[in-house]
């Protein structure tokens, strides 16, 4: 009993002195991983020299010389175990720490693109606004001032200001031409076809007062309007 007694004492002093080895805050996680594994590789491999030194003291019964070889390869994997884990929580914390630096550097290219985005959609509707402007020259002053504040609230926030006054019916702009004026300047935004027929109805309900539903019937296609925009554009450049 005392021979097994001692290989006995030996494997739980290893794996107490493991243990704290383990927890200790000082050694970083590479080191305590690593001198894990070597304990275990030599726990591992200590049971032919514990066999070999059981072996010679008869006295030994088969279940005490059983049971330290047993808990000598348990201690042994439970090292591994724990040097594996510790090499876990490594693995994934770097892996967290690529995730976040990933992430922060998607987050600045999409401020980045939004910026550009909304630099370039500023100039958009800046550019497509004066076109309008231009277009609704055949208003009196007031009614175009009254015509583009509601023209740059629904450009800018998609809202649909009603002017404060109403817009009057002239003989040098038809229904059709406030169409092709409306149409293309907002199609070229990007906004919808629904929401351009509800900013003609409101904005101009003299030139449409059957409602919005006729107006959406009459209203021509995307297609159409820029087939007539570029039409128009070649002729200024041809004269």
């Amino acid at each position: 009993m005392r021979t097994s007694f001692i290989p006995f004492s030996a494997i739980i002093a290893v794996l107490i002195i493991a243990f704290l080895f383990a927890s200790l805050p000082q050694v970083s996680h590479k080191t305590r991983y690593r001198v894990l594994y070597a304990i275990a590789i030599i726990m591992l491999l200590a049971v032919i020299p514990i066999s070999e030194y059981m072996a010679e003291n008869t006295q030994n019964s088969n279940s005490n010389y059983l049971l330290v070889l047993i808990f000598d390869i348990v201690v042994g994997y439970f090292c591994m175990y724990i040097a594996a884990l510790l090499k876990y929580n490594i693995l994934k914390r770097k892996n967290q720490a690529l995730e976040n630096a990933l992430t922060e550097k998607q987050q600045k290219n999409v401020a980045i693109l939004l910026e550009h985005q909304n630099e370039k959609q500023q100039a958009l509707q800046q550019r497509e606004l004066e076109w309008f402007a231009d277009k609704i020259k055949m208003f009196t002053e007031e009614e175009q001032k009254a015509i583009l504040a509601s023209a740059c609230a629904f450009a800018e926030h998609g809202l649909i200001i009603t002017p404060s006054i109403t817009i009057q019916l002239t003989n040098t702009c038809s229904q059709q031409d406030l169409m092709y004026f409306v149409c293309s300047a907002f199609f070229n935004m990007g906004k919808k076809r629904s929401d351009i027929v509800s900013f003609l109805s409101q904005v101009f309900p003299l030139y449409f007062p059957a409602g919005e539903s006729v107006l959406a019937k009459k209203m021509p296609g995307i297609e159409k309007i820029k087939e007539r925009r570029n039409k128009n554009l070649f002729q200024k450049d041809k004269s």
